[in-house]
């Protein structure tokens, strides 16, 4: 039974930026579970457990989120001056 005041966020880890990620995430004492490894994807599945009235926790969720859509976007951009594939 998760606490009072507390919502579940899951996440999609790409495992590039999956220490980056788990050290925001411990540095920041943040409950979290990982959930599950998509090793073929190279993906890793992290539940963030978040109080909604501490605002800190809003904003560190927006930071990773951030962090992983800047990822994402960096790798698999089809632009020539993005794509790290080229």
């Amino acid at each position: 039974m998760k606490p009072r005041n507390t919502k579940e966020e899951c996440l999609k880890i790409p495992t590039d930026i999956l220490l980056d990620v788990l050290t925001i995430i411990v540095k920041e004492n943040i409950r979290h579970e990982v959930a599950d490894v998509l090793e073929s994807r190279g993906i890793v599945k992290v539940s963030l457990y978040l109080n909604e009235n501490v605002f800190k926790h809003q904003k560190v969720l927006h930071n990773i989120q951030s962090i992983i859509d800047e990822y994402n976007e960096y790798r698999y951009s089809e632009t020539e001056e993005l794509n790290w594939k080229d």
